[in-house]
């Protein structure tokens, strides 16, 4: 007996990593029909059920799961996806919760409750879950989940983290310590083209065990005289896009001055800079590696409250800033995940070389409703042939700093013909926060 369930579901893997799901399926219900109560076979059988879009189903399969295996960690995150993906979030905070219990270092349930508290409006709960993901990815108590982009390096990166290290206040700088790094990184910068490549035993000892890592983290807190600015217009925003579920808006001045000043330094000075591969001649940083907040957090969720007809049932479901390496690198057409995008630039103006440019282009036409989101590499081509067809639809907007747009997220854009200034300050840096799923549209 233990040798054909073995076999069924070595068959089931196989047929999950070539893609075919529904038969995958069918051999966990196989192996069911002989050993029901199979924790493995009942667990995976419910992940496929929940991945095709039932989680319903899936659920009452991993309630009964979890009540016959309260340890089992997978089946309780599993769990805990199918009553997020039902908006249960209160249930789903509880599921995660028991993922952590059992399972301290447990990486994406974190994440997950890093968003779900934010979305009852916990950011102090959230930020907490926040600091965690980034431990268990570049800390003391990192477990592997980020090993990739410890131990790549390019030319790019290599240069831009000298950079900040020499920009850091020089009373940070006292030691030497950062000078010493920033002449390390920049020696072995000879060394690297701008393609990301796996690190040598020798380099990565002259980089040391903080390569990557926080290793200069400021403080950018709430403010209580708050952070977005109250009096911008808006009224016109949640006009434009409640009428026009395929539109875009924006409006100046989106942060206070003193917000703004504080991002901008924050982004500045801060080591959180560590994805160099995503998009090449850009450095990212994201909520659950480094850019989680209480600024940030504050101004998502300030952003909700000024548009409460628009943002009030669509929590922050992910947030990112992007920095250019390069003045004339754009960022290609795409698409986002979620129901609305705003995007703002906090590079001062006069990094701008061309004032009617370096901004964001954005096409009103909407993809078909059935055009999967894959990533952003993925269907450039078909992309640029659908963007031809409907250019009567494009809207442009200029780079302004402290500009935000907003508009459908599922909507085709990307950066208008960039041309910024060199040298560390001048770099171009987006902020990106996603509102709500992009079912939900």
């Amino acid at each position: 007996m233990s040798d054909e369930i073995d076999a069924l579901l070595e068959r089931a893997a196989e047929l999950v990593n070539a893609g075919q799901a529904v038969e995958a399926e069918s051999i966990y219900q196989e192996t069911l029909r002989i050993e029901p109560t199979h924790p493995g076979a009942r667990h995976n059988l419910a992940a496929l059920i929940a991945r095709r879009g039932d989680p319903v189903a899936a659920l009452q399969i991993l309630d009964a799961l979890v009540a016959d295996e309260p340890g089992y960690a997978s089946a309780h995150f599993n769990r805990g996806n199918a009553l997020h993906s039902l908006h249960k979030t209160e249930d789903a905070i509880a599921a995660y919760r028991a993922v952590v219990a059992l399972d301290p270092d447990h990486h994406d349930a974190h994440r997950a409750l890093g968003f779900l508290w934010l979305t009852l409006g916990n950011r102090d709960r959230s930020l907490d879950h926040f600091a965690r993901t980034y431990d268990l990815r570049r800390g003391e108590g990192r477990t592997g989940i980020a090993a990739r982009s410890l131990r790549t390096a390019s030319a790019m990166k290599l240069h831009h983290d000298a950079d900040l290290f020499r920009h850091l206040p020089s009373r940070v700088r006292e030691g030497h310590r950062f000078e010493t790094l920033a002449r390390i990184y920049e020696g072995l910068a000879e060394e690297f083209s701008d393609e990301a490549v796996e690190l040598t035993s020798s380099q990565l000892n002259k980089l040391g065990a903080d390569y990557n890592t926080c290793i200069h983290l400021i403080d950018a807190p709430e403010l209580m005289s708050g952070a977005v600015n109250a009096a911008a217009n808006w009224g016109w925003i949640e006009e434009e896009l409640s009428d026009n579920r395929q539109g875009v808006a924006w409006l100046d001045g989106l942060l206070t001055d003193r917000a703004l000043a504080l991002l901008q330094r924050y982004l500045a000075e801060s080591t959180i800079w560590h994805d160099f591969s995503h998009i090449p001649g850009f450095v990212s940083s994201y909520l659950e590696d480094g850019l989680a907040c209480p600024l940030v957090l504050q101004i998502a969720d300030e952003v909700r409250g000024a548009l409460p007809g628009l943002l009030a049932d669509k929590p922050l479901t992910q947030a990112w800033a992007f920095k250019a390496l390069k003045g004339d690198k754009p960022i290609a057409l795409h698409a986002d995940d979620g129901t609305f995008s705003l995007n703002f630039w906090i590079t001062p103006d006069a990094a701008n070389r061309n004032p009617d440019t370096g901004g964001l282009t954005v096409y009103r036409e909407a993809p078909p409703a059935d055009w999967e989101l894959v990533d952003y590499n993925a269907d450039q081509e078909r992309i640029q042939v659908f963007v031809d067809q409907h250019g009567d639809s494009r809207v442009t907007i200029p780079y302004r700093q402290n500009r935000g747009v907003i508009f459908t997220s599922r909507l085709f854009h990307g950066t208008d013909q960039p041309d910024f200034d060199t040298g560390y300050a001048n770099h171009r840096i987006n902020i990106t926060m996603l509102f709500g799923d992009a079912s939900k549209l």
